[in-house]
């Protein structure tokens, strides 16, 4: 993994965290920011050690948001550039294979409340606060995958107003997924990738690429695809070795009881 300035990264048994890293600017987003993110998570795209990641901040702050010095362009192409980098910072995100787990800590505003939006599942500390100010200066929240998550009235309520909630109402929207104990965010997070991780590197991708496609299905289709995977996984010789275990360990309970 690179050297990098705006995020520190960790891998171990099965679980990749990035962990946003600016704390002179409360983790605001720069360009530099967002195409480290990319490139992190790239990096664990095809490495069969990495079967969850988690995206992070402290457990004080996740990020206040977009730095506003970024929009402050000396050229044209450095407009280009921070709109390259979103751009691909929010796709990876989109598209990743792994499922990713957004722990995040008091501020989770404007682009930080996209990143957390566009992971898989969402944990939250107590003191968590949601929102997308930046409409209040004329600018543009993601609405999607927003209000696939909350409902379109809930998006509504907080795209058009730009105001801002705390964990308990987020938890109630469906905005977050869990809050976490005082004091243990990374540790309810790191629980949660410890469980994905440990159903292993093929069936977390596969379950992610369908939970992603199967939506946009009709039922049938939607059906004969999960079959088609159900039956591909049989060929996987790490989890037909995995099946066989579970069986032996099946046959000798019965066999002693």
């Amino acid at each position: 993994m690179a050297d990098f300035k705006t995020l520190r990264t960790t891998a171990e048994n099965g679980v990749g965290t990035i962990f946003l890293d600016r704390p002179e600017k409360r983790n605001a987003l720069s360009t530099e920011l967002f195409e480290e993110l990319a490139e992190a998570l790239q990096a664990w795209r095809r490495d069969d050690r990495v079967a969850c990641v988690i995206v992070t901040g402290t457990e004080q702050l996740f990020s206040a948001g977009l730095d506003l010095e970024t929009m402050n362009w000396a050229t044209e192409a450095d407009r280009l550039r921070w709109y390259d980098a979103t751009y691909y910072g929010y796709l990876e995100l989109l598209e990743y294979p792994k499922p990713t787990i957004a722990a995040v800590a008091g501020a989770t505003f404007g682009g930080g409340c996209d990143i957390a939006v566009f992971c898989d599942i969402r944990v939250s500390s107590p003191d968590g606060r949601f929102g997308f100010p930046q409409v209040r200066f004329g600018l543009t929240p993601f609405v999607d995958p927003l209000q696939r998550i909350i409902g379109q009235s809930q998006a509504k309520l907080l795209v058009l107003t730009g105001r801002r909630i705390d964990a308990t109402e987020a938890l109630r929207i469906g905005l977050i997924d869990q809050i976490a104990p005082e004091g243990k965010l990374h540790e309810t997070a790191r629980g949660i990738a410890d469980e994905i991780a440990s159903t292993g590197v093929a069936t977390a991708v596969r379950c992610t690429e369908m939970l992603r496609r199967s939506s946009a299905m009709d039922p049938m289709a939607a059906y004969v695809y999960g079959h088609v995977q159900y039956r591909d996984v049989h060929w996987n010789p790490e989890i037909v070795a995995r099946v066989s275990a579970a069986r032996t360990k099946v046959q000798t309970r019965t066999k002693n009881a």
